[in-house]
């Protein structure tokens, strides 16, 4: 008997919990909307790593505050990341996981569904978005080096995307959008 009303007891608080916990995610998912930036202010770099390998760092110049990087040549576009040479803090803002990055199609966040990733294909890195569970889902192709080198390189976004941030309410927060429409998505197999 008392074993019974235990299990009852666990079963009321588990679906009260759940109720009150499924509203609440739901409601902070739709809260959340994308503020404008100054496009200059922000730079997608592909870092090298181990062997033939490239994560995303995004970097944002706090305006008015030391170089956080400089830019060379062409088609690759080769970047010094100036911020390894002080203490940025003040001075620049990175990103460098799906904590502080995702994708922003047509005003909705798919930081759930997708995430962001360099690929190398063809003596090129590709910036593009892989759904997180569904592999038959295509690659979606938001920007490229033109061309490769070893060290750091900047990602030219393709056009229809651009940088933006994350806001609540009124308040612009750090996390970082690479944000697009419907129409300028373009899947890697095109």
């Amino acid at each position: 008997m008392k074993q019974g009303l235990l299990c009852l007891k666990i079963a009321a608080l588990t679906t009260t919990l759940l109720a009150n916990l499924i509203p609440l995610n739901i409601a902070k998912a739709s809260s959340f909307g994308e503020t404008e930036v100054e496009q200059d202010n922000f730079v997608a770099v592909a870092t090298p790593f181990g062997y033939d390998s490239y994560n995303l760092l995004i970097i944002e110049q706090i305006p008015g505050k030391k170089s956080c990087w400089s830019e060379q040549g062409q088609n690759p576009v080769k970047i010094e990341p100036l911020l390894l040479d002080f203490n940025f803090s003040g001075h620049c803002r990175r990103s460098t996981d799906s904590n502080g990055y995702s994708v922003r199609i047509d005003g909705e966040d798919y930081g759930m569904n997708y995430l962001l990733g360099i690929v190398e294909r063809d003596g090129d890195l590709h910036l593009v978005a892989t759904h997180r569970h569904d592999s038959s889902q295509p690659e979606i192709a938001i920007g490229s080096s033109q061309g490769k080198h070893d060290g750091f390189t900047k990602i030219i976004l393709n056009p229809g995307w651009k940088f933006s941030k994350r806001s609540y309410g009124n308040k612009t927060l750090g996390h970082v959008y690479l944000s697009g429409s419907e129409s300028a998505i373009v899947s890697e197999s095109d």
